[in-house]
């Protein structure tokens, strides 16, 4: 789950759309959602999602969650889970966990383990194992994520995401993402491969009044030989 970043509330409510432009005469992608999140940054986080997304002529619903909490001053835990009874492209499950080591030089460490199963045609599964570092810097924040995904049929990929996000005043963000490496892909017809991923994202948050936010994200990704993918998604978050 990606949610982008705006400034932290007790209690946040979020409706968002999302469209998508394949290459080579495919059907657009196209998702809605509804997403709730509580936030005690200094304890603890958590949030809920109900999804409804189309992908390759086909139409999944999903349910996701996950919280975060300080263990001691230095350390935290997230987990996430995420759901699907119709799992025709999306994963029947997945869950990741996350150990956060805090302010280490300045920097945010993670490490973490996830684990997804598939089960659109016949049962696939993958393990990942991912680290994080993350530093916060004038008006601007940096993450770094590396990943190494495994498939239980053979063979492992790794893939990298490096994320800047611009704070350049209390009403306003700004973020862009960099993807590289092999992602795991449900292509219909294929099944999950490890296909080679390139993509950009450029994502924005507008405070439009003290209780409403605007979100927009533009993203552009290859997808090895498969297609290509242009895409918008727009939020509007109200918070409590």
């Amino acid at each position: 789950m990606c949610v982008i970043n705006a400034a932290a509330a007790p209690a946040a409510l979020e409706a968002a759309a999302s469209s998508e432009h394949l290459s080579g005469a495919r059907s657009d992608w196209r998702s809605a959602e509804i997403l709730a999140i509580w936030d005690e940054p200094a304890e603890w986080s958590a949030f809920a999602a109900l999804r409804r997304t189309e992908r390759f002529d086909q139409t999944d619903d999903q349910v996701e969650g996950g919280a975060s909490w300080r263990l001691t001053p230095g350390w935290r835990a997230e987990v996430e889970l995420a759901g699907s009874d119709t799992h025709r492209v999306l994963p029947q499950w997945r869950v990741r966990g996350r150990g956060w080591w805090l302010n280490v030089g300045g920097w945010n460490l993670a490490a973490g383990l996830g684990r997804t199963l598939y089960r659109s045609g016949i049962v696939q599964g993958s393990s990942v194992a991912e680290l994080q570092a993350e530093q916060y810097f004038d008006a601007f924040r940096f993450v770094w994520i590396g990943s190494i995904t495994h498939l239980d049929v053979g063979g492992s990929s790794g893939a990298q995401q490096w994320h800047l996000n611009w704070y350049p005043n209390d009403t306003t963000t700004l973020g862009l993402l960099l993807a590289f490496g092999r992602e795991l892909e449900n292509v219909p017809g294929t099944g999950v491969v490890a296909a080679r991923v390139q993509g950009v994202a450029l994502s924005g948050v507008w405070k439009l009044s003290p209780d409403w936010r605007l979100s927009a994200e533009l993203s552009s990704q290859k997808v090895g030989d498969f297609y290509e993918r242009t895409g918008l998604r727009l939020g509007l978050r109200r918070q409590f």
